[in-house]
């Protein structure tokens, strides 16, 4: 028997921890055509040579990442935001939004600092964790931020806290010499008291090579450390480490779709006309290729093709068959297979049904999937806020709070600024309140016998109205 098909042999996922990552934030970035070529080898054997060029327009995880991770859109407000620490964080809102925001007491978060949560967040809901690196620039003399992928970093846990991270290694490039390595930053709080940092290479401790004498022995000190001494790590961890394959359906799923798609862009160039066939009938004016024994004739839509029977007492026929497949509904089950990848996740969405637009169903899930982010970006944030202050405070000798900063995102500000103009308002009809009540007890004293009732009830409206402003100011 002749195998036409020729399917390949899809192995068990195998992938480490660090490749998952890796692969789950090359989806994210656009940059896994290989990926998709591996799995279109994996599903079609040597078929897949011939589909073409990979297509990656249909992204179920970015689409899941793009809709959920919405945290950033609006400026978070940032509560108790010093004025400095906003600046040092390079902050370039528009003056008019730090005026909006200064009317419920906030500062929009600092736009660098707000782009960087909005990287982790998408790093974080692609790969279910991630990284933010709290640096200090002695050429600009302040602080930066930078989003870390996850598959820069490797976390352990010793620790009787789940939540604090023990030992934190970020795998980057570092300059040794001439030449460029890969490297290991260390940072161990295994023993608070003596903390450790170290630049590896392998197994062989390169922190001087790395960083010159002055800098590698104050590295060494551990700088990174709260008014009261305590050490912290100046990566804070965004998610969570010890679960790198949840959500790995999403994943599959995305890298099948983007097979399937390629494969069907190939049947649109392929097999998307109908197949023609001569029985024989032998064409004139044929050119032949020697290197390849191919025969045929260009033509266009202006050419007579003239045939000639190869036995005139066998006279031959034309045929034609249908195209190879039917675009329309191979495409709609590819884009609904996709689509459900998304609603498996917990967004439910039918571009199909509803021509794009989003039921208020869809609303109310995205919504609430949104909302879901927000007490860990909250926590994130507050967290950086307080080591940069730290930092700040260690390398300047400011007294920034080294205290978590109150964070609200999206909704949460929406709903701030309308209780604000609520209490405008009310404060405006207190004051009206209270003209009415000085006007009817004005009056009331005015009488030649002013009546004990009247005065009485004058007093009450007063001291109603004044307790009606005294409450709005205490909001």
């Amino acid at each position: 028997m002749i195998s036409v098909l020729g399917y390949g042999f899809q192995p068990a996922v195998k992938r480490t921890p660090r490749e998952e990552a890796a692969l789950r934030i090359r989806i994210l970035r656009g940059m896994h055509v290989e990926d998709v070529r591996l799995r279109t080898r994996q599903e079609m054997g040597d078929r897949a040579r011939e589909l073409g060029p990979v297509d990656l327009s249909m992204n179920p995880l970015r689409a899941y990442v793009e809709r959920r991770g919405t945290a950033y859109r609006t400026p978070p407000a940032v509560f108790g935001l010093p004025e400095e620490l906003a600046f040092a964080l390079g902050d370039a809102s528009a003056r008019t939004t730090v005026a909006r925001y200064g009317r419920i007491g906030a500062r929009p978060m600092p736009t660098r600092m707000s782009a960087v949560s909005a990287e982790v967040l998408r790093y974080r809901l692609a790969a279910n964790w991630a990284g933010t690196l709290i640096g200090w620039s002695a050429a600009s003399e302040r602080p930066f931020l930078e989003a870390i992928p996850p598959e820069a970093l490797a976390v352990e846990y010793h620790s009787d806290d789940p939540q604090a991270p023990t030992v934190i290694r970020h795998r980057r490039l570092r300059r040794l010499g001439r030449d460029l390595a890969e490297v290991e930053d260390v940072y161990d709080l295994t023993d608070l008291d003596a903390p450790v940092f170290a630049v590896l290479r392998g197994d062989e401790d390169v922190t001087e090579e790395a960083l010159g004498d002055e800098a590698a022995a104050a590295a060494r000190a551990y700088p990174w450390r709260y008014a009261d001494g305590r050490p912290f790590h100046r990566i804070v961890i965004s998610g969570d480490p010890r679960g790198p394959y949840e959500g790995i359906e999403l994943v599959e799923g995305t890298l099948r779709t983007c097979a399937l798609y390629t494969h069907w862009g190939a049947a649109v160039r392929d097999a998307g006309w109908p197949q023609r066939n001569a029985i024989g009938l032998e064409l004139e004016g044929m050119d032949s290729r020697s290197d390849t024994m191919q025969a045929g004739i260009s033509v266009g839509p202006e050419s007579v093709l003239r045939w000639r029977h190869i036995d005139p007492e066998r006279p031959g026929m034309l045929h034609q068959f249908g195209p190879g497949f039917d675009p329309l509904p191979l495409h709609t089950a590819i884009r609904s297979y996709a689509e459900q990848l998304v609603s498996a996740m917990g967004l439910p969405v039918s571009a199909a049904q509803t021509g794009g637009e989003p039921t208020e169903t869809e609303r109310r899930a995205l919504a609430e999937a949104v909302a879901a982010t927000y007490p860990d970006c909250r926590a994130h944030d507050g967290l950086v806020l307080r080591r940069v202050s730290a930092v700040i405070n260690r390398e300047t000798g400011s007294t920034l709070p080294e205290t978590a900063y109150p964070v609200l995102y999206g909704p949460e500000v929406a709903e701030e600024f309308e209780a604000a103009a609520a209490g405008d308002g009310s404060a405006d009809d207190a004051a009206a309140e209270l003209e009415g009540a000085r006007s009817a007890l004005d009056e009331a004293l005015a009488a030649e016998a002013p009546s004990p009732e009247l005065l009485r009830a004058a007093l009450e409206a007063v001291t109603e109205a004044l307790g009606m402003l005294a409450s709005d100011g205490d909001r």
